[in-house]
C-alpha cells in the first residue's frame, strides 16, 4: 500500500479526509469526504439526503482532530454528488492548497491504479472510549471500459475484512469518499452491490456527470470545486509515492564514539549483518564482557547500513529507518522505543500514532497500531547495555520492556533489535528459534590492538607509534586486546602529569589486576586534578551526551572558577571523554560514566548530592511550560530533573516536580510512567502537603493502570492527611476518588459513605461544579444497589442546582438521575417519560455525553409497560446515539435491550443478531452483561423447534444480569421462561 503523501504535498491529504455524521429523519449514519477547500467538502448526495443535522470531523484521532456543524450547499440525487458548507474551527488547517480534478480516458482499454479513504462499516473497532471508524485506505484498479452506460467508474479493491451486519453493506460509510488517479480527484465512492462481492466498489465520474447535469446546476458545481472548465477535464495519471520517508532515516545518536578507529571484527560483524538481514529473526544480541567492544561493534554496523550496506555478503533489502537506543543516554522504555519508531514515519502515520498513545491505555493495543504503522518497513534497532534492565539471571526486569518484546515475538511485521548486553537475555523456549546470539568473548587480535594503538598515537607525539610491532603486540596481549583498555593506556601517556610515562611502565601496574578496564579506569581518575574531576563528576551524573555550554553552566554554577573549555580538551585527549563531531556533543563511555560515579563521594562541592542538585535545577530551566505541552517528550526535562533529584536523596523536591505532571501523564497515555515515578518517591515525603498531593496523584494513576485496590488505600490515605490538614478541596478530591475506586471495585455500599461526605465538603466550600459532579455520581451509584428513593434524593438535589445556578447541564444530569432512579424503582411510566425528557434536556445543553442512555431508559420504561414495538424504535434511536458517542459500553447496553424488545415483538432472527451484536461490545468494554447476551442470542436462535432449550437459555441469561437498572429485568426473562416450559 502507498505511504500517504506528506501535507502540502499535491495529492491525497490525510488531514482532509472528512468523516460525516449524519442525523436524518430515517435514523443516523456515517459517510466520507474530502475537504476542497477552507469551507467545502464533497461527498456523495445519498451520504447527507434527508438529513436533518449535519457534522464533519477531519483528522480522526489524530492530535488536531476537529468537527463542526455542516450544510448542504449543493446536491443532485441524480448524480450523487453533494457539496458541503462549513466554517472550520480555529485549530483547523487554512490556506488549503486547491484540490485537482481530473478523468481516465474511457476510449481505449485500460486498468488504471486508483485510491480511496474513508470510514467503512467494516472498519468500527472497540476503543477503551468507545466504538469508533478506523479510516480506510482502499488501494485499486479501475477498468477504463467497464460501466461506461451508468457513467460511473467499477473499483476492485482488496475485499472488506469483515461483514458485521447483514442489514448492511461492510462498505457502508466509504460512500462520497474521494477516488484518486495520481495527484487527482475523478471521481467520489457511490455503491457497492452485493452481488458483485465485497471487492467491487462503484464510483460517480466527475467528467461524466458533469457532462450530464443541467448548466445552471454545474455551474455552481464547477464554482464551489473551483473546477475552471468543467467540460473538459485534464487526464488523470499516476503519481510517484514513496513507500515511507525518502532515504534512510536515523533517530538517535550512534552508541559509541570513535568508530571511525574501529579495527576490523570482521566475523562477528558479518555474523551480526547476516541474521540481521535474515526475516526469520527478530532480536540478535551481542554478549561480552565491558569494555570488550559491543557497543563499538553494533554502532559500526548501524554505521553501514545508515551508509547504504549490509556488513559482508548479507543480502536483503536495506532498513528504510535506524533507531539508536541506550540505558546510559537516551533511556530504554517501552514509550521511548514507539515514540522513536514513530519518528521515523510519515506525519500522517506520525500523528495517528501519538493520538493512539494518549487516549488508547492498553499497552498491547498501542503496539499493535504501531506494528500497523509501521507495515512492511524494515526498521532496525540498536538497544545498548541492555543488562541494566535484567535481573541477574537475564529476566527482563522491566516490564514495558518484556511486552514489547513478547509482541515483538508474535507480530508478523515488526522491527527488528540489535541488543548488546553483558549478560545474555533469557527468554521462554518457544521464543528461542526467533532469535541469534554473537558472542565477543575475546579482545582484538594483537595486529588488530596493536594497528589501534599507533592510531591512538597518530601524530606521534605520544611516542607510541615509534615503537616496535613486537612492543605494541607485547601491550595489546597484555590487556587482553579489550578496546577500551587500549583507549585508556594511550591516554595515560598522554597525561603530561601521570607519574608512569612509559607504556610498559603503565602496564606494570595493572597486569595481576582482575579487571583491568575497571583499574585503568580508576587509576585514571585518581590521577585528575580537581578541575577535571569536577568536569567528569557532572558528566558521568548527566549520563546523557550534552553540548559544552550545558557543561560550562552546571559547572559554573558549582565552581565560577572552572573553565572548562581546556578541561574538556584534556579529557578528550586522553580518550576520557568522547566527541560526536555532528552533533556537537560530548559524553563519558558508558563503562566510564559507571566507575565515575562510583569514585565520588556523596558529599562535598563536586559530590554526588550536589552535583545531582544542580543538574536538577538546569533541567528546571529547560522545561516547556504546561499550555505548550503536547507529547510525553515535551516533559523530558521535568522528569529528568525528578530523576535527578531522587539520586541527590531530595526526594521531597522531586515529589513536588511530579506532582505538576502526574496528571498530565496519566490523561495522556503515560500511566505506567507515572505510577514508577511515584513509586520511586512514596514513602519518602516528610511534608504533610507535599505527601497530600502526591497520594491523590498516586491513587489516580492507580485507578487507571490499577490494582485498584492499591487505589483504595491512597485515597483512604489521601483523605486522613486533608482531614488532619483541614484541607477541604483536596479531602473533597480524594473522597470523591475513594467513591470511584470502589464503585470500580463492584462495592456499592461501600462507595456510598465516600461520596455522601464528598457531596457535603463540597457544599461547604461552595464548590457547585464538584457537589453537581459528586451527586450525581452517588445518585446513579444508589440506583444500581437498588435503592431508588435515596437516587431520588440525589436528583432532588441536583434540580436545586441546577434552578439556582441556570445550567442547563446540571438540569440534564438531574433529570437523568432521576430517570435511572424511577428504573431502579421500576416506575415504567414515570421512567419512560422521564427518559424523553433527559434525551431533550442533554440536547438543549449542546451535550451527548448521555442521551444514548436517556433514550435507552425510555426504551425500557415501554417494554415495562408492554409496549414492545414502540420500545424497539426508542432504543433503535438510542443505538443511533451510542454509536455517535463510540462508546462500547454504551452500544452494548442499548443492543441488549433492544434485542429483548425484538423478542417480545416475536422477531427473532432479529433477536439473535442483535443480541450476537450485544456480545461482542460489552465484552469488548468488559461489561458483566455479556454472558446475558449471549445466552439471549441462543435462545431466540432456539425458536421455535426447541422451546425447552430456549427456556434453559433464557434461565442463564436471567442468572447473568446483575440487577442493573440500565439493562433488561431479569424477571421479565425468567417470566417468559417459565412460559416456554408451560406451553
Amino acid at each position: 500500500m502507498s505511504a500517504e503523501p506528506a501535507c502540502g504535498e499535491a495529492g491525497l491529504d490525510p488531514r482532509r479526509i472528512a468523516e460525516i455524521i449524519v442525523t436524518a429523519r430515517g435514523g443516523n449514519r456515517r459517510g466520507s469526504g474530502y475537504r476542497i477547500t477552507d469551507t467545502t467538502v464533497l461527498t456523495a448526495a445519498h451520504v447527507v439526503a434527508d438529513s436533518v443535522e449535519l457534522r464533519v470531523r477531519c483528522d480522526a484521532d489524530r492530535p488536531g482532530q476537529w468537527s463542526t456543524p455542516a450544510a448542504v450547499a449543493w446536491a443532485d440525487a441524480g448524480s450523487d454528488l453533494a457539496v458541503l458548507t462549513l466554517t472550520p474551527p480555529e485549530q483547523a488547517p487554512t490556506s488549503l492548497e486547491p484540490v485537482r480534478f481530473g478523468r481516465i480516458a474511457d476510449d481505449r482499454h485500460a486498468v488504471i491504479d486508483v485510491h480511496a479513504a474513508g470510514f467503512p462499516l467494516w472498519k468500527r473497532r472497540q476503543g477503551p472510549h468507545g466504538a469508533f471508524r478506523e479510516l480506510h485506505q482502499a488501494d485499486g484498479t479501475v477498468a477504463a471500459l467497464s460501466n461506461l452506460r451508468t457513467g460511473t467508474l467499477e473499483l476492485t479493491v482488496t475485499e472488506a475484512g469483515a461483514d458485521p451486519d447483514p442489514d448492511a453493506s461492510p462498505w457502508a460509510g466509504m460512500s462520497g469518499a474521494a477516488v484518486w488517479v495520481g495527484d487527482r480527484v475523478v471521481g467520489v465512492v457511490a455503491e457497492h452491490h452485493r452481488a458483485e462481492g465485497p471487492g467491487r466498489l462503484a464510483a460517480v465520474r466527475l467528467d461524466h456527470a458533469l457532462r450530464r447535469i443541467a448548466e445552471g446546476p454545474r455551474a455552481e458545481l464547477a464554482r464551489l470545486l473551483g473546477i475552471l472548465d468543467p467540460e473538459s477535464l485534464p487526464l488523470a495519471g499516476p503519481r510517484a509515492v514513496q513507500d515511507g520517508p525518502p532515504g534512510l532515516r536515523v533517530v538517535g545518536v550512534p552508541v559509541a564514539h570513535g568508530i571511525e578507529l574501529f579495527k576490523n571484527r570482521t566475523r562477528e560483524r558479518d555474523e551480526l549483518a547476516r541474521h540481521l538481514s535474515d526475516p526469520t529473526i527478530r532480536m540478535v544480541t551481542l554478549t561480552g564482557r565491558r569494555g570488550i567492544g559491543k557497543s563499538a561493534l553494533a554502532a559500526k554496523v548501524m554505521d553501514l547500513l545508515d551508509r547504504g550496506e549490509w556488513p559482508g555478503d548479507a543480502r536483503g533489502p536495506l532498513p528504510s529507518g535506524l533507531v539508536n537506543l541506550s540505558t546510559r543516554t537516551t533511556g530504554i522504555s517501552l514509550q521511548r522505543i514507539y515514540f522513536d519508531c514513530a519518528r521515523l514515519l510519515d506525519p500522517g502515520r506520525r500523528a495517528h500514532l501519538h493520538t493512539v498513545w494518549t487516549t488508547i491505555p492498553e499497552p498491547g493495543d498501542r503496539l499493535a497500531e504501531l506494528f500497523a504503522a509501521i507495515g512492511g518497513r524494515l526498521i532496525v534497532m540498536l538497544l545498548d547495555n541492555l543488562e541494566d534492565l535484567l535481573d541477574d539471571d537475564g529476566t527482563i526486569a522491566d516490564d514495558g520492556l518484556a511486552l514489547f518484546l513478547r509482541y515483538l515475538f508474535l507480530a508478523r511485521d515488526t522491527p527488528r533489535l540489535l541488543v548488546t548486553s553483558q549478560v545474555p537475555v533469557r527468554l521462554d523456549p518457544e521464543l528461542r528459534r526467533f532469535t541469534a546470539q554473537v558472542e565477543l568473548s575475546e579482545g582484538l587480535s594483537s595486529t588488530e590492538a596493536a594497528a589501534l594503538l599507533r592510531e591512538l598515537d597518530r601524530d606521534g607525539s605520544l611516542g607510541i607509534a615509534d615503537l616496535s610491532d613486537d612492543e605494541l603486540l607485547n601491550a595489546a596481549v597484555r590487556v587482553h586486546g579489550v578496546p577500551r583498555a587500549l583507549e585508556l593506556l594511550v591516554g595515560a601517556v598522554a597525561d603530561e602529569a601521570a607519574l608512569l610515562p612509559s607504556l610498559d611502565d603503565v602496564l606494570d601496574d595493572f597486569t595481576q589486576r582482575h579487571d583491568i578496564v575497571a583499574a585503568l579506569a580508576q587509576d585514571r581518575y585518581q590521577r585528575l586534578d580537581a578541575p577535571a574531576r569536577a568536569v567528569l563528576a557532572v558528566l558521568a551524573a548527566l549520563r546523557t551526551p550534552v553540548r559544552q555550554s550545558v557543561v560550562d553552566e552546571i559547572v559554573g554554577g558549582l565552581d565560577p572558577g572552572i573553565q572548562t573549555g581546556p578541561v574538556l580538551n584534556s579529557l578528550v585527549r586522553m580518550h576520557l571523554v568522547g566527541v560526536d563531531r555532528t552533533s556537537r556533543t560530548l559524553a563519558l563511555h558508558p563503562m566510564d560514566a559507571d566507575l565515575a560515579y562510583a569514585q565520588f563521594a556523596e558529599q562535598g562541592a563536586f559530590g554526588r548530592q550536589e552535583v545531582e542538585r544542580h543538574i536538577a535545577s538546569w533541567y528546571a530551566r529547560q522545561a516547556m511550560p504546561p499550555e505548550e505541552w503536547r507529547t510525553p517528550d515535551d516533559l523530558e526535562p521535568q522528569r529528568r530533573r525528578f530523576d535527578h533529584l531522587v539520586r541527590a536523596g531530595d526526594h521531597e523536591d522531586a515529589a513536588r516536580v511530579l506532582n505538576e505532571i502526574s496528571d498530565w501523564l496519566v490523561w495522556h497515555g503515560s500511566v505506567l510512567t507515572a505510577v514508577a515515578m511515584h513509586s520511586a518517591v512514596d514513602g519518602h515525603i516528610r511534608d504533610e502537603r507535599v505527601r497530600l498531593t502526591h497520594t491523590a496523584a498516586y491513587g489516580h494513576a492507580r485507578l487507571s493502570a490499577g490494582p485498584m485496590e492499591q487505589a483504595v488505600e491512597l485515597f483512604m490515605e489521601a483523605a486522613r492527611i486533608a482531614e488532619r490538614l483541614e484541607d477541604l478541596g483536596a479531602w473533597q478530591s480524594a473522597l470523591f476518588g475513594l467513591g470511584d475506586a470502589h464503585r470500580q471495585l463492584g462495592r456499592l455500599d461501600a462507595a456510598v459513605e465516600p461520596f455522601t461526605r464528598a457531596a457535603e465538603l463540597a457544599r461547604r466550600i461552595g464548590d457547585r461544579d464538584r457537589e453537581a459532579h459528586t451527586v450525581l455520581s452517588l445518585s446513579l451509584n444508589h440506583s444500581y444497589r437498588g435503592d431508588g428513593e435515596s437516587a431520588l434524593a440525589g436528583a432532588d438535589r441536583l434540580d436545586e442546582l441546577a434552578r439556582a445556578d441556570g445550567d442547563l447541564l446540571t438540569a440534564a444530569r438531574a433529570s437523568n438521575a432521576r430517570t435511572i432512579a424511577l428504573l431502579a424503582l421500576r416506575r415504567w411510566r414515570e421512567a419512560a417519560d422521564a427518559g424523553a425528557r433527559t434525551a431533550r434536556a442533554y440536547r438543549d445543553a449542546d451535550s451527548q455525553e448521555a442521551v444514548a442512555y436517556a433514550l435507552n431508559a425510555q426504551g425500557l420504561g415501554l417494554l415495562g409497560l408492554g409496549e414492545p414495538a414502540s420500545a424497539a424504535a426508542t432504543l433503535e434511536e438510542a443505538l443511533g446515539e451510542a454509536s455517535l458517542m463510540q462508546n462500547p459500553r454504551a452500544e452494548g447496553v442499548c443492543l441488549l435491550d433492544l434485542a429483548w424488545a425484538y423478542w417480545c415483538e416475536e422477531r427473532f432472527a432479529r433477536c439473535v443478531d442483535t443480541a450476537e451484536r450485544a456480545r461482542v461490545a460489552l465484552g469488548g468494554a468488559g461489561a458483566a452483561q455479556e454472558a446475558a447476551a449471549d445466552a439471549l442470542a441462543e435462545a431466540a436462535r432456539s425458536l421455535p423447534e426447541n422451546p425447552s432449550a430456549a427456556a434453559d437459555a433464557l434461565t442463564r441469561a436471567a442468572a447473568a444480569l446483575d440487577g442493573n437498572p440500565e439493562v433488561v429485568v431479569p424477571d421479565w426473562l425468567s417470566d417468559h421462561a417459565a412460559r416456554l416450559r408451560e406451553a
